[in-house]
């Protein structure tokens, strides 16, 4: 058959089937989107938190997007790692006596704190020509752009003098006596008259005045420090090998930063008050020139546009970076790029390629049962077809000449798949994006999600399985010979490849070794505190193989137990429900691949639903074991230095803020408890506090303890020398209840009796300390008051910064606050942990819906094919009741099996392998215990879903039956063959 010939082939039988085309294109579409999905989602999350870092305000004076370049002069200023970059806040001007020449400082760190290690070093420490210096600011004004790939944004370029001495007189004796006014700097920046307004005066001339002087400008803040005015002339000098030598100059104006927080001040502003501006021009050729090795330090200061930052030209930007820093490491030698993106940029990178591995293996199972759908479903088509396929053999056709139609077909099929399905993965990538938990959504901003490159090659994988999928049946198909075809429409005379295989078994195995392997490790993944990074992906997996082989086991023995239903129901059952039985056990393998779709979804939404609900109990109970209760309040008091004590208000009066339902004092300190006879001290922790506050505020759960919370506090109330104590203490001790011991807390001992034992106490951490709770009034008579921490019970709806601001409007000393709920909200925007319960949830609705559009599919061709006997059942005497009874049975009994069998195996799964599901932090891995929890409610959702799904298909096959004709169904049936 030519090419020509096998193309109307294929359209002619699209066109003729193009309602049943269409489940299968659905399959083929849908697999598409989802893996597309993925790297949209992980890049444009990723590319946001990217760039909300980028521009995050910090206590930097540049942004996060910028490059800076040093060159210095000077072989000591060239090592030292000091930078004006961010001095601390209310700092006074450079330029101090400490930071004069003599000191060998560079004077850019006078006043200012210690910068960052620069991200680079250059070359060797090497002096440097004008010549030199021009090639290379050529070089970063023309090309860096071009080299970083991205529009840069502001070009800033820097070059000072050391701190210099500052003389008002030019007499000799001022000169050799040393009598400085004040220390300041030769310097240029370039378009410095774009960004200051003069206060007095007017702009430097390029050219020195008709003295001889050279023109310069200061800040208002260092003029006035020195006491000039505007046209005053001073005297800078500069001391090179002994000799000393004045530098004339005139200042012509008083300037001040039209915006103090413009990002051109790359420094900050207060160290330019020292400065001494002149233009760029004059810096080289009235300075810079004359007195040669005058110049001290030259900078260039870029600011990208992050916006323009995108997951596919990171790479560039990244060697652009690294371009910028050797070439000019090699033209000017010692420079150092103290400042750029190139960490976040790395991280950036790193993050995304484990967010992409963490979800394709989440995805796999998902993207599994979308194949398996499209499998069945080209199956079914196939089935209706395999009558033509026999007749095409039988006239000469190949088996690879039918498979080539079919190939055809799929390719068509994948090119619009290939066309609309990243189309479609940009809209589920946002619907992953704004996934709260599973099956509950939240309104976040959009994310910036771009189809690139690597989303095409995805995109062209899935439509490589896909058709792969598609023509799986049609191998089989081709295989037959019309003879062969009939005898096994008449009886199926073996089972499927998997079972002859044993691979049900294998992969049962293979999850039992997974198994193994995750009950010594007792983890599957490790996340930091931002749940960014996982280890062994792979046996993220385990749990999806369990499922699909338990699946598969089940339908082994599934033949078995139609059989014995139909035998035992013989007597019983009525006609419906026998021939329904019957039917299915005749041919077991028309039904076993609906029941494993059914089963394999509802077990994998079951399990998917647990783990959400399981990870969101313990991302809140991590948080609230953390911070204690729902506000805390770090508070302090009044010092009274003669009496050298503390006083509080009282703390009930914390209650007068509506906000506010319950508050506790909460003071910590170490202690070392001596145990008779037992060697060496014992550090502890000593948490003190009072008993009933903490009782109405403090977050608990039951298994922190063997003993109710509340029956805990009222012994430690009972007893003002009591103490709770951590289950670990005892057992080192061999101590019990009732036992009495004494602690050295601030070298004064302390007696205490334990009255109380706990495995796990909020905020503190049993792993590495031991602890003890006692009572703050009994703590405070022995050691003195001191400042406490206060734990408060909230409403949940005042933000908790207007709770602290009405707190100090009422003179309470609230030096810092961490709110519970707040914290939990911002982790819940963690790209890892939105990833996981978006890709959950999707993955259940798709799987849901292709099961559902499966079904029905089903049930359309199931009737079709069947009228013939349906028509016979008919003539012999059954109603059509009684035949809408048998269709309503075929359908629900399958459909429930596969729920029973599904929500089975889903939380079995959840038993054995969410524990291993424990989020491990850099510290205090595993605590609090983790709590597994079966997600009823959402499975019932899962039930209800279906529910609704079927009760809408099922009356349009019912109608069908209603209206069929006995002569018209036998002949349809003999049509069918």
């Amino acid at each position: 058959m030519s090419f020509v010939f096998i193309l109307l082939m294929v359209i002619k039988r699209i066109v003729n089937n193009f309602n049943l085309m269409l489940a299968a294109v659905a399959g083929l579409i849908i697999t598409v989107t989802l893996v597309a999905s993925i790297p949209l989602y992980s890049e444009g999350m990723s590319e946001s938190l990217l760039h909300r870092q980028l521009t995050e305000t910090t206590d930097q004076v540049q942004p996060k997007s910028s490059i800076l370049l040093r060159h210095f002069e000077e072989q000591t200023a060239a090592a030292a790692p000091v930078a004006p970059p961010a001095p601390a806040s209310g700092t006074t001007g450079s330029g101090s006596g400490s930071s004069g020449a003599d000191s060998g400082a560079s004077g850019a760190a006078a006043g200012a704190a210690s910068a960052p290690a620069p991200a680079s070093s250059g070359n060797v420490f090497k002096k440097i020509t004008l010549e030199e210096y021009e090639r290379a600011n050529k070089y970063l004004a023309e090309d860096a752009p071009r080299v970083m790939g991205i529009p840069r944004k502001l070009h800033v370029t820097y070059g000072q003098t050391d701190s210099l001495p500052i003389l008002t007189r030019t007499d000799d004796a001022s000169l050799t006596g040393r009598e400085f006014a004040g220390y300041g700097f030769l310097a240029y920046i370039r378009d410095f008259d774009k960004h200051v307004r003069l206060l007095d005066g007017r702009l430097p001339n390029t050219r020195p005045d008709a003295n001889g002087d050279i023109e310069a400008v200061m800040a208002t803040a260092g003029l006035d420090e020195i006491g000039l005015e505007v046209g005053d002339r001073i005297v800078v000098v500069w001391e090179k090998n002994g000799a000393l030598t004045p530098i004339n100059i005139k200042i012509t104006g008083r300037w001040y930063p039209q915006n103090p927080q413009d990002t051109y001040w790359f420094y900050q502003l207060d160290y330019f008050n020292n400065g001494i501006i002149v233009p760029e021009e004059s810096f080289f050729n009235n300075v810079a020139r004359p007195y040669d090795g005058i110049g001290h330090e030259y900078a260039w200061f870029m600011v990208f546009d992050v916006n323009a930052i995108r997951s596919n030209n990171v790479d560039n930007v990244l060697e652009g970076i690294n371009e910028i820093r050797s070439r000019t490491a090699t033209m000017l030698g010692n420079v150092r790029m103290e400042i750029s993106p190139e960490a976040l940029l790395r991280d950036y990178e790193v993050k995304l390629f484990f967010l992409k591995i963490l979800l394709f293996v989440l995805s796999a199972p998902i993207i599994g049962i979308v194949l398996y759908y499209i499998t069945i479903s080209a199956g079914m088509i196939i089935d209706r077809q395999r009558n033509e396929i026999a007749v095409l053999k039988s006239r000469g056709a190949s088996m690879w000449q039918v498979i080539g139609v079919y190939l055809a077909e799929g390719s068509l099929f994948g090119i619009l798949a290939l066309v609309v399905g990243p189309i479609l993965g940009m809209v589920v990538a946002q619907f992953i994006g704004r996934t709260y938990t599973f099956l509950v959504f939240s309104n976040r901003e959009l994310l910036p999600v771009h189809i690139t490159a690597q989303t095409m090659q995805f995109a062209g994988l899935a439509v490589g399985l896909s058709v792969g999928a598609m023509l799986v049946p049609a191998v089989g198909a081709a295989r037959h010979s019309i003879v062969t075809y009939k005898q096994e429409v008449a009886r199926q005379t073996r089972g499927p490849f998997w079972q002859r295989w044993f691979l049900d078994f294998l992969l049962l195995a293979v999850s039992g070794y997974g198994y193994y392997m995750l009950s010594q490790r007792q983890s599957i993944l490790t996340l930091g505190e931002a749940g960014d990074v996982f280890s062994d992906p792979l046996l993220l997996l385990v749990p999806a193989v369990f499922i699909f082989s338990c699946a598969l086991v089940f339908l082994r023995i599934f033949p078995f137990l139609i059989e014995g239903l139909s035998r035992i129901g013989g007597r019983f059952f009525g006609v419906s429900v026998l021939l329904g039985l019957r039917q299915i056990g005749r041919q077991p393998g028309q039904y076993t691949r609906l029941v494993l779709l059914l089963t394999l979804t509802l077990a994998l939404g079951t399990f998917a639903a647990s783990v959400a609900k399981t990870l969101d109990r313990n991302y809140n109970d991590r948080v609230y074991y953390q911070i204690g209760s729902d506000l805390l309040l770090v508070e302090s008091g009044t010092f009274d230095e003669l009496s050298e004590t503390w006083s509080f208000q009282p703390v009930g009066d914390h209650l007068e803020v509506k906000s506010l339902q319950g508050v506790a004092r909460v003071f910590r300190t170490t202690g070392n408890a001596n145990i008779t006879g037992r060697g060496r001290p014992q550090e502890v922790k000593i948490m003190g506090t009072d008993p009933p506050d903490f009782a109405r505020v403090a977050w608990w759960r039951s298994d922190f303890a063997g003993t109710h919370f509340v029956t805990l506090l009222n012994g430690l109330a009972a007893d003002e020398k009591g103490a709770i104590v951590d289950q670990k203490f005892l057992n080192d001790f061999k101590l019990k209840v009732g036992d009495s011991l004494v602690v050295n807390v601030k070298q004064k001992p302390v007696d205490f009796t334990i009255t109380g034992v706990v495995n796990y106490w909020p905020t503190l951490w049993p792993d590495t300390e031991r602890f003890f709770i006692v009572n703050l009034d009994y703590l405070f008579d022995q050691i003195g008051a001191s400042p406490y921490d206060v734990w408060a019970k909230t409403d949940g709806v005042t933000p908790p910064l207007q709770t602290v601001q009405e707190l100090r409007e009422r003179d309470f000393i609230v030096s810092r606050y961490v709110d519970a709920r707040e914290t939990a909200l911002r982790l819940r925007d963690d790209p890892g942990r939105t990833g996981i319960f978006g890709i959950l949830t999707v993955g259940f609705i798709v799987s849901a819906l292709l099961t559902v559009l499966g079904f029905m599919l089903y049930s359309f061709l199931s009737a079709k094919r069947r009228m013939q006997q349906l028509g016979i059942l008919r003539a012999m005497g059954l109603s059509i009741r009684q035949l809408i009874s048998l269709f309503l049975f075929e359908q629900g009994f399958l459909i429930a099996l596969g729920l029973a069998v599904g929500t089975v195996l889903g939380v079995l799964t959840g038993s054995l392998f969410i524990p291993f599901l424990q989020i491990k932090s850099e510290a205090h891995a595993g605590i609090p215990r983790f709590v597994v929890m079966t997600a009823w409610d959402d499975i019932v959702k899962i039930y209800v879903m279906f529910g609704v799904i079927l009760a809408i298909a099922f009356p349009a096959f019912i109608w069908m039956l209603a209206r069929m004709k006995i002569h018209e169904a036998i002949k349809f049936g003999e049509e069918q063959g």
